[in-house]
Parts: C-alpha cells; structure tokens; sequence
C-alpha cells in the first residue's frame, strides 16, 4: 500500500525532476534540518554534477521554474544547495487525517512481509533459576520486533528456548535434596526376624548421603511435601543453585556426587527424573506468569532436553563426513580457514555442549515450519562469534535459510554486574516491585482521590513505560544502565513523558464529548493553518515510513524516538493552539487532530509494548 506522505514524495520528487530535467526519486528528498525552512528538502549536489555548475545556483534556478500553484506545494526556496518545498497546511493536514482515520489500528501497517514466515527467537531464561534483570532486555527488544515484523507485512512464530538440563540443573537438584532429605523420614526401627540384620539408625550426615544415594519416587514426594508451597518457585531454585555453586568451590570433593546426579539425570533415572520434572514446572510456572505480565506471547517453547540426543546424533554424522573432526579427544569443526576459528560441538568427555543441541535445535525448527523463510536469534552480544560460527555450520549440514543473530548488550544498574553463579543477581520480581512502589507513591501523592484499583493500574501502567521505553529508546548495541527516578520522570526522553501527552489528548476529547463516529463528518480541515498543527501532522505522516524502517532494520529503538518526538510536537500543540475555545468549524477539525493523534501515538506505544492509562 502506498501511504500520502509516500504519494506526497513521490509528487515532489516528480516535479523536481520535470524542472530540472532528470529523474528525481522520493527517497533523494530529506528533512530540512530547521523546519522554518521547508518540510521537505532536496539537495542539487548530484544534478551540479551532471551540468557542471555550483549546488547552490542550481537550487535558485529550480526555485524560480518550479511551479508553486499546485494543489500539494505551497511554495518553494532555495537555501545554499538544498531546495526546500513547504506543503499547503491544509490540504496536507485533510489528508492525513482522513488518512488515519480510515486505516484506524491498520495505520503504518505494510505488506512488505506478504505472509511470509519469520521466527523470532528469543525469551530463554533457563529453568531452575530465577529470572533476573538480565533477561529483561532480550524479552522487550524481542518482543518488541515481533510486533514491528508482524506490522510490516510478516507471518511470526515467536519461539523461546530453554535450558532445562545441564550442570546447573544438577547442581540445584544435589544441594536441593541434600538440603531437604530429612522430610524422608528414616525406616523405624524394628526388633528383627532371626537371621535378619539389625535395623541401624543413621545420623543426619548418613541418612543425606543414602537419599542421594537412591532417590527413588517416595522420597521424592515426600521431599516435595516438605517444601512449602510459596517457596516452590525458580526464585528459590536460583538461591539453591547459587549456593550450591559457592558449596561445590569450598568442596570440590563433592563435585563427584553432581556428576553422579547428572549421569543419573541423563540416564533417566525415576527418582532423580521425577524431581527435575517437578522442579521444571516450578520455573515454567513462575516464567509463564512473568511472560503475561510483560506481554511475551509465545507460540512455541523448545527446551534443550527435546534436542540432546539429536544433537549427539548430528555430531557423530558431522564426523563421519569429514565435516567435523577430533581434537584432543573433543569435536570440532575447524573454520580457521573462514576466519571463524574452531567450533566445538562435544567435550572430551563426549558430553554435549549448547553448540550440540543448538545444531539440533535448528534442524527441529525447519522441520516443523518447512515455510521458514528467516529465523532471528536475540541473544546478547558476547555469542556474536558463537553463532557466526553455528550459522556457517548448519550451512555445511544443507541448511540454506536465512538465520539471523539479533545482539543487544547489557541491562545494568548503578549497583554493576550480576552472576547467578555468584547469588548476586536483581530478580525481575524484586525490581518489578521496586519500579512499581515508586510509581505507585508517584501517583498516589497526585491523586489523593483515586481509589486504590485506579492507583494500581496507573502505576502499572507507568511502571511498564519506564522500564520498556528505558531498554529500547536506545539501539541495542549500547550498553544500559537502567535509573529509577529519570526513567519514571514525567520530563524527558522517558515512558511516562509519552504516557502522558496521550492522556492530556484524550483529556480534551473527553471535555469536548468527542464521538469518533462523527468527528470526520464536521470541521473544515483546510482551516488548520498553524505551525503547531503541521509539525504534529508531519509526525503523524511519516509513522508509516518509521514502522517499516523499524522492521527492516530491526531497529524498534526508531519507534522510541518516534514516540518522543511526536510527544513534544502534541505538547506543543497542546500549548500552542486553543481547541476547545476555538471557532465550532475550526474546533471539529483541531480535534480530529488530536483525535488522530492520541490514536497513531498509541499505536506507537503498542509496538513496544506500552501501556497507556486513562489518566495520570
């Protein structure tokens, strides 16, 4: 489809060219850098060129040829090389409204992707851990670029991937029943039967040791019963693990019985495999329940326990190909001649690496969506080389199409790094909490009147809109160190500062009784004639040509910056030009203006994944 300010360039363009005699294309015209100059520019370098004369000459001369009594250009100027065009305000505005209005959500819509499938990749906290603020990034930029492809034309499958076996597993699973053996309770002991052996009573140390020992489905249970309920979440499990990591450096000879534990983990074992399913759903549960809350819809979860042994499969026919080979007793696959360095793909010890199920994991997928037409991995910047080199290795297997790693960096905050292995991570839950007291406090001190349900969905919804905004105003090759007080701040680049200058729009609707249905209908449009209504109408133009960009550039922090600007031109707006005072003819119009554009700015927010209240 092809939007008015694409028709409008379009237009421009051509006119140019018929003045100049060449062809000028739309995408040539550019943003003056001062709008006192034009809404749209053109630089006369390449056509100076062409004829051998100074830029700035050939602006004048198209300045005077170009005809300025068309129904799209107001007039037109030269400034140094550059020839600016400013458009008839109220023509323009017309269009743009009707625009809006007749595309409704549809609005900055494409169909660029024409159904084609594209899997976005990412939310992978592992099971048996809490989910901190690390994963927050990776869960709003991949989001975030779900929505934008899914605007743009494309058929998504958002997809998660989980690591929910390997030495973290068992190291929580070793210290969890070490930790909670004596809610089995031990045989009683009994006077035997002649020729049967006494009944010994074992000390704590003993009976621990002989749970570990043979852990079987009644122990399980009964160790499960003794675990309160509240406690039976990955938050906990992410404590046992970090204390188990810190337990296993201060005894390395207990190392021996978590190696045991993940043997019998791999070998299925009854007891020990009914444990890690209970404990998995612990953190499926908990990670469903964040995923709602941050609006992470997923059509399908993998888990590194579907691909392992597929994964040693494909490493065996690598070697037998002649694709991989060993080295020192490990498998690799030597990319040194591609400047990719050597690729491991299983230990020494002929256990499996995230490189074996990760080969597995991509076969799964093209399996199952055979019309895959590209598949993006958002995983952070540190596994660049990682999955440079797993790309160019499932090129080797046959697999042909398009996959695509999506980097972004770290989430910090003033405090520094974390380390689940350490113990000293921010849980998501704790921050959430943190980010949304502070709000609440906020809005509560405002509105002394409002019930608490109202106090509690304003703060959430501004608590959402700081800390989404926050992560993806920025492209995600910076780094990000997230600040409470700026990120909730109703002034500046923030969230709630766009929040708002919605909620102040729709405050005018409300006053003036605005009924959608009818808007269009009354008001002259070609009445809005001031700067303030332009510079808004141009944001809300160009909306369509941003969302594809976004798309195409797997940029969402361009929609950020969008909203930001288009915030400050509803602001000025809204300080600028009288709606509810002005003339009735005039009045109609500046509110379909506003109705539009309170409508396209939420549409914008929507695409990060922000909320908007009712008000604030």
């Amino acid at each position: 489809m092809t939007y008015t300010w694409q028709a409008i360039l379009e237009h421009v363009a051509r006119k140019i060219g018929e003045a100049a005699e060449t062809e000028v294309k739309a995408e040539d015209l550019v943003t003056p850098p001062n709008s006192d100059l034009g809404d749209v520019a053109f630089g006369c370098f390449k056509i100076a060129k062409t004829k051998g004369k100074n830029p700035a000459e050939i602006a004048k001369e198209l300045a005077a040829k170009l005809l300025k009594d068309d129904h799209t250009i107001e007039s037109v100027s030269a400034s140094g090389p550059y020839l600016n065009v400013v458009l008839r305000t109220g023509d323009f505005l017309s269009r743009i409204i009707q625009e809006v209005e007749h595309y409704k959500a549809k609005y900055g819509s494409s169909e660029e992707g024409n159904g084609r499938q594209v899997m976005v990749e990412y939310a992978q906290p592992n099971t048996h851990k809490e989910m901190h603020i690390g994963h927050l990034r990776n869960l709003v930029l991949g989001a975030s670029l779900a929505r934008l492809l899914q605007t743009d034309g494309w058929q998504v499958i958002a997809a998660s991937y989980h690591g929910d076996v390997g030495a973290h597993v068992s190291k929580c699973l070793w210290l969890l029943v070490r930790e909670n053996s004596s809610g089995v309770a031990q045989p009683k002991p009994k006077k035997p039967k002649k020729g049967e052996p006494e009944t010994v009573v074992l000390n704590p140390d003993q009976w621990t040791e002989k749970v570990l020992a043979e852990l079987d489905d009644t122990m399980v249970d009964k160790i499960v019963e003794s675990i309160p309920k509240e406690k039976r979440t990955g938050e906990y499990l992410g404590k046992i693990y970090a204390e188990a990591s810190k337990l296993l450096e201060e005894n390395p000879d207990w190392k021996e019985q978590v190696s045991e534990v993940q043997r019998k983990l791999e070998a299925k074992s009854a007891g020990w495999n009914k444990l890690w399913q209970e404990t998995r759903r612990w953190s499926m549960v908990e990670m469903a329940n964040h995923f709602r809350e941050l609006g992470v819809t997923l059509d399908r979860q993998y888990y590194e326990s579907e691909v392992v042994e597929e994964g040693q499969k494909i490493v065996d026919n690598l070697l037998k190909s002649g694709t991989a080979k060993e080295s020192q007793g490990a498998i690799v696959v030597d990319l040194e001649h591609e400047k990719l360095g050597v690729f491991l793909i299983r230990k020494s010890d002929g256990t499996s690496l995230y490189a074996t199920k990760d080969l597995a994991l991509a076969q799964l997928k093209f399996k199952e969506y055979p019309k895959l037409e590209r598949s993006l991995h958002v995983v952070d910047y540190r596994q660049s080389l990682y999955f440079k080199q797993l790309f160019r290795t499932l090129q080797l297997m046959g697999i042909k199409k398009p996959m695509e790693y999506v980097g972004y960096e770290f989430l910090t905050l003033k405090s520094g790094a974390m380390s689940s292995r350490e113990g000293n991570v921010v849980t998501y839950e704790s921050f959430r909490d943190e980010v949304l007291a502070f709000a609440r406090k906020e809005t509560a001190a405002r509105h002394e009147d409002w019930p608490q349900g109202r106090v509690e969905h304003t703060a959430w919804c501004l608590a959402m809109g700081g800390i989404k905004y926050g992560m993806l105003k920025q492209d995600s090759e910076k780094i990000i160190t997230f600040e409470l007080e700026k990120a909730l701040a109703f002034e500046g680049d923030t969230g709630p500062y766009i929040q708002y200058a919605v909620t102040r729009m729709n405050s005018i609707l409300k006053k003036a009784n605005w009924d959608a249905t009818k808007g269009v209908e009354a008001g002259d449009r070609t009445l809005l004639t001031e700067k303030a209504e332009k510079k808004l109408a141009l944001q809300l133009a160009v909306f369509p040509e941003i969302c594809s960009r976004s798309a195409k550039e797997l940029k969402p922090a361009l929609i950020a910056q969008w909203c930001f600007t288009t915030a400050q031109a509803a602001n000025a707006f809204y300080r600028d030009v009288p709606v509810l005072e002005a003339p009735f003819g005039v009045k109609q119009a500046r509110l379909q203006l506003v109705a539009s554009s309170a409508s396209v700015l939420i549409l914008g927010l929507n695409l990060l994944g922000i909320p908007v209240p009712e008000e604030m």
